[in-house]
């Protein structure tokens, strides 16, 4: 089960910027059903904290996180919805996604052209979701990255970022951010806004020690429909789950401790799957 945002806005505000700084957050693509990737589809790994305690007990051969895709689609000019510059690619495109994050250019830079052409960020969003109302999208969840040259306050729904300093940022290693005395990415922020505006959770697997895994889950959905998103066969041949949370996991320091202290819950075919739970599921 995989979930998409597209990155869209006006020509030259940056979407490509941003998606070029984070696909650099390698994923091992071949952990996830995907015959292909196309060049403009990122996967990216989605911060989880969470996801590393629980692997510092199991201490698994292999650690897999959950991904969210980023689609970075063709910039959109007044009168897409009519066909006008790549408007049928753009809006086509916007139709298979799940989210949008759009871009919104909030500096001035003479040497950067503007397609309107000076930046205004209240008019620039006003052109794009008048294109996306024309084509009934606005309805999907959307999430506003400002880009801009300096430092400001994030607000609801608005991500503010330099994404120039962000690309180059993405180009070094935790050491080298860390020796030059940057200051750090906040691209996990956004990946984070993301994952919540999609309204999903995270659940977790351990396989036998051999693999502690993050899954994504849609929120509200029952233990069937998530032992589905590991395999079909958890939800065909579904009989029951065996839970815990995470932190009362991690606090008891092994699945047979957990199990020896009644911590584990056997939960049935009705149980609707919380933020945060490890599951084995029995068939």
């Amino acid at each position: 089960m995989s979930f998409s945002v597209g990155i869209v806005g006006l020509p030259n505000v940056g979407k490509s910027t941003l998606f070029k700084a984070l696909t650099k957050q390698a994923v091992d693509i071949s952990n996830y059903p995907f015959c292909t990737i196309d060049p403009n589809v990122g996967v990216v790994a989605v911060p989880d904290k969470r996801l590393e305690k629980i692997a510092k007990i199991i201490k698994p051969e292999k650690i897999t996180p959950t991904v969210i895709e980023f689609v970075d689609i063709a910039g959109l000019v007044k009168n897409a919805h009519q066909g006008e510059g790549l408007g049928n690619q753009f809006l086509a495109r916007i139709q298979e996604v799940d989210a949008i994050c759009q871009v919104v250019r909030d500096f001035v830079n003479e040497k950067i052209t503007h397609v309107e052409g000076r930046p205004d960020p209240q008019r620039d969003i006003e052109i794009v979701n008048r294109e996306l109302m024309m084509k009934n999208l606005e309805k999907k969840p959307m999430l506003y990255v400002f880009n801009v040259d300096k430092e400001t306050k994030p607000s609801e729904n608005n991500i503010y970022l330099n994404l120039k300093q962000e690309a180059e940022l993405s180009e070094l290693t935790p050491e080298e951010i860390k020796e030059l005395e940057l200051e750090p990415s906040h691209l996990d922020q956004l990946i984070t806004a993301c994952y919540k505006l999609l309204d999903l959770i995270t659940f977790y697997s351990i396989k036998g020690g051999q693999e502690t895994r993050a899954w994504t889950l849609k929120r509200g959905l029952k233990a069937p429909q998530a032992g589905g998103v590991v395999h079909s066969d958890f939800e065909e041949k579904f009989i029951r789950a065996e839970v815990i949370n995470w932190q009362k996991l991690v606090e008891s320091g092994s699945w047979s401790i957990a199990r020896e202290k009644g911590l584990l819950r056997a939960e049935g075919k009705e149980y609707i799957v919380q933020d945060g739970d490890v599951i084995e599921f029995k068939i």
